[in-house]
This record gives C-alpha cells, sequence and structure tokens, in this order.
C-alpha cells in the first residue's frame, strides 16, 4: 500500500490552547498560591553519633529546654546566642567525657546548659 498524499485539512491540524477557567482551580486552593512550590517542613533536630561539644550542647539542649525544637532553633542557639567560651566549655567537656568513657545518657541529661 502506497503512503498517503493527502494533505491535512485545516480542521484536522488546528490546535487552541484556551486559558485555565477559575473553576478548574480545585476547590479549596488559594488560586494565587496555585502552581507554585510547597514550604519545606523544617528540619527536625537529630545529633549525629560523633560525641563533641556541638553534639553535647544540642542533647542536653533537647533534653532541658524543648525535645521538639527545629534545626533552625539551635543552630541559632548554638552559633549565635552562646558566647565562644561557652562552645569551648562543651568542647573540653566533651573531650573529657570521651578520655574517661564517660559518654552515657544519664550524664549528657543531667549536665548542665553553659
Amino acid at each position: 500500500m502506497a503512503p498517503s498524499t493527502k494533505t491535512p485539512s485545516n480542521h484536522d491540524s488546528m490546535t487552541a490552547t484556551l486559558p485555565a477557567h477559575p473553576a478548574s482551580v480545585s476547590p479549596g486552593v488559594d488560586e494565587s498560591k496555585a502552581g507554585t512550590q510547597p514550604t519545606k517542613a523544617k528540619a527536625k533536630l537529630r545529633p549525629s553519633g560523633t560525641k563533641n561539644g556541638r553534639n553535647l550542647c544540642m542533647l542536653r539542649w533537647l533534653k532541658q529546654v524543648d525535645t521538639n525544637r527545629q534545626k533552625d532553633d539551635f543552630r541559632k542557639y548554638y552559633d549565635k546566642t552562646l558566647m565562644q567560651d561557652q562552645r569551648e566549655a562543651y568542647d573540653k567537656e566533651a573531650k573529657q567525657l570521651v578520655e574517661t568513657n564517660s559518654w552515657t545518657k544519664a550524664v549528657i541529661e543531667r549536665g548542665i546548659l553553659h
């Protein structure tokens, strides 16, 4: 069978692009926000297994301040609220706990916030 040499009519090749109708947006969705990226949930604070001053501070902060705090909250506390000598005190204490093999949950939780 030979290929068709028939040319398509205007009716066959027309495509129409219609503007979105407000009724096409899902009910309960704010039209101004339709099609935008969803916001990311804040990262929950989860200390790593590394035994250092920052994690020592984080573990105590979570236990004594608020267990539901977010990563950004702790970062502000540690980087902006604590003074350099306070961060160094956590580093020194963490090093001592590791050297004496005293890094235990009870010691961590009952320790003081510097």
